[in-house]
């Protein structure tokens, strides 16, 4: 008797919500109260279980593994017919082989596509809550739906084409839901910025991708693999650096980490969307894949030195915000560092660890702030008033995930950053230190939010009142364009969030949780030797991580101590003369230097073309008229309408045949 299987039809992962798309856009009208959010979180629904049937059939053909003094000892290897592959002819030109349209499922295909069906599900179950009486209600989840959809796509290409094409369709959905709420001079902005920035850095990608077709005549992931360490040195340094361009777009990191924190103006649950399951992932998982490439052309130093940077610099900045949203936002852009830095180190599956595990304590932390602001009626943590008594549910999640996020034992981050850390101190102490001082911020900036947000009573925000804060600098938008957001009426009282958001905030810390566990070395070799990458995986004994473990506990209660006895009592205090609290609160004036100085010079050649276009192109053109012009007038006399006239014409014709025929 054959028994099912779900590899053959994981196709259907990223088509189902592509036709749950179609369905809410062309039948949008048909879609009344909550009809729309309940039909797209039913088709996620049975995404997350076709994702979880192939993730289990890959965990038991995968390869098993178990450690043996120190060593990964192989117990089976791998199935017959692992990984998982699927081809179909495309892209056919007069018998040519075209690019074929290849479903790919190895380990890392397996457990991110497993990861982004569940988040998504999650996400779009609080989204039926949270968005509930908004405009476009049906539209929102259309869009949901598919940046779903692409990125599931992504995640399963076999052919770096279908890669980049999913790849671009997730920059349109991250444009059109970044500024959803278009009406707003600040979203309409924001969706520009975050699109101008990200396709900039996809020329990357593209070039990158034209460039290794020419060397290797093939786009298959499998076969580029292969034949990685055939490209010379310099033309796999040149191709990994264009495709980490790519990456660095994508995943926010320095210097073109601009967009991510205007990101925040789309609705919230688009920022989990996009800073957890979907499109800032996709640049760590784009680097995982061409790991190979990156090795021949011994790139991965440029990771892992852009990745520390950017994981100590956006952990300090968000020690000086007080959107709560911008706060996760500093911290997602800190915390794709550290993958970056774990890529670059040779912590291959820590790194991808460490982004199974961010997905879902990101998700949980971003809907946890959604549902803070949908309970206290603003966005600034300094007044919210109390949250931790009226809002159980979501205080003691919010917990679990910024443990998570500060690498406090025995939760997710614990397990996947110090994993990270210890790679670093291994191949690059220097890098080391940059990380485990990020990690000291973090644990700092997540408590200070916590204490202020849930413990204190409601302030007055010194964030809306610094003179430095007028409008919105980042943006490029004055105060008459970017007003700050009103805060909540005096007699508000927060309140818990229905349970349709809360069973998601419940449903998300369960799985951080549990990726968590079954990634650290309490369960042998676990999610590390299912990640494993090349001929045998490097499982570490828990004894000798005790070591790192125990600095990076020390470094996040440290972070934690510091904030409690900074903000526990008085938190409005400012510590730090108004220009450093201006320069961190206006993004080291990065932003602000695009706009001013990168944008202008990048404006030079339109208005040199703008001149040609006036003084060269309009002047002929206006010549030619003025020139047909005049032969007209010149010529409209010959047309009289006179029959007198025109019998004179034929005479004086005929009188010219004539002479012109005797004098010949």
């Amino acid at each position: 008797m054959n028994t099912f299987t779900y590899a053959p039809v994981a196709y259907w992962i990223p088509l189902l919500p592509f036709l749950g798309f179609l369905v809410l856009a062309l039948l949008n009208p048909l879609f009344k109260g909550r009809s729309g959010g309940w039909f797209a979180t039913l088709v996620m629904a049975l995404v997350a279980f076709l994702a979880s049937g192939v993730f289990l059939e890959a965990l038991r053909a995968a390869p098993h593994w178990r450690l043996v003094g120190g060593e990964a000892e192989l117990v089976r290897p791998a199935l017959s017919g692992f990984p998982f592959r699927f081809e179909w002819p495309w892209l056919q030109i007069h018998g040519e082989t075209g690019i074929s349209l290849v479903v790919y499922i190895d380990q890392m295909a397996a457990a991110v596509t497993a990861m982004v069906a569940w988040a998504s599900f999650f996400i779009h179950l609080f989204s039926i809550g949270y968005m509930d009486g908004e405009e476009r209600y049906p539209t929102f989840f259309a869009y949901l739906e598919l940046f779903t959809a692409a990125m599931l796509a992504f995640v399963m290409a076999g052919n770096f084409f279908h890669a980049l094409l999913a790849w671009e369709v997730m920059g349109l959905m991250s444009y059109l839901l970044i500024g959803f709420f278009f009406k707003k001079a600040s979203a309409r902005q924001a969706m520009k910025k975050a699109f101008i920035t990200t396709k900039f850095a996809d020329l990357g990608f593209m070039l990158g991708l034209f460039w290794l077709y020419k060397e290797l005549g093939t786009l298959d992931l499998v076969k580029v693999a292969a034949m990685a360490g055939q490209l010379a040195a310099g033309v796999a340094l040149a191709i990994g650096l264009l495709l980490f361009l790519a990456a660095v777009g994508k995943s926010a990191q320095f210097p073109l980490h601009v967009w991510l924190l205007d990101a925040m103006e789309g609705p919230t649950p688009v920022s989990a969307m996009i800073h957890a399951a979907t499109m800032v992932a996709a640049g760590v998982y784009l680097m995982a894949r061409f790991y190979p490439v990156l090795e021949a052309g011994h790139a991965l130093s440029y990771l892992a030195w852009i990745g520390a940077i950017t994981a100590l610099f956006a952990a300090v900045l968000g020690a000086a915000f007080a959107d709560v949203k911008k706060i996760l936002a500093w911290s997602t852009v800190s915390q794709l560092g550290y993958m970056f830095l774990g890529l670059g180190v040779f912590g291959w599956a820590a790194a991808l660890f460490h982004l199974l595990a961010h997905a879902f304590f990101k998700a949980l932390l971003f809907l946890g702030s959604g549902s803070m602001i949908h309970g206290a009626k603003t966005q600034d943590i300094f007044e919210m008033n109390r949250l931790a008594r009226y809002m159980p549910i979501t205080y003691a999640t919010f917990l679990i995930g910024a443990a998570a996020l500060m690498g406090l034992p025995p939760f997710a981050g614990f397990w996947s950053k110090d994993l990270i850390l210890h790679a670093a101190l291994a191949h690059a102490p220097f890098l080391w230190l940059l990380g485990i001082t990020g990690a000291f911020f973090t644990a700092f900036y997540t408590t200070r939010m916590i204490l202020i947000a849930f413990h204190h009573p409601s302030l007055p925000s010194p964030w809306k009142k610094a003179p430095w804060n007028r409008g919105c600098p980042a943006l490029n938008l004055g105060p008459e364009d970017c007003p700050p957001d009103p805060a909540p009426p005096a007699d508000h009282r927060p309140h818990e969030s229905e349970p349709v958001m809360t069973l998601a905030l419940l449903g998300l810390a369960a799985f951080s949780l549990a990726v968590g566990l079954w990634g650290s070395p309490l369960f042998g070799p676990g999610l590390l030797g299912f990640l494993y990458e090349g001929a045998k995986p490097e499982l570490l004994p828990a004894g000798e991580l005790l070591g790192g473990y125990a600095i990076g506990t020390g470094v996040a209660l440290a972070g934690l101590l510091l904030a409690v006895g900074l903000y526990l009592r008085d938190p409005l205090t400012q510590r730090l003369p108004d220009p450093v609290v201006a320069a961190l609160q206006r993004r080291l004036y990065i932003d602000e230097f695009y706009y001013q100085v990168v944008g202008r010079v990048a404006q030079w050649p339109t208005e040199l073309l703008w001149l040609f276009d006036t003084y060269v192109v309009d002047l002929f053109v206006d010549l030619v008229g003025y020139l047909t012009y005049v032969v007209g007038q010149a010529l409209r006399g010959l047309q009289s309408g006179r029959f007198a006239t025109y019998a004179l014409y034929l005479v004086l014709g005929a009188l010219a045949l004539v002479l012109g025929g005797v004098r010949w």
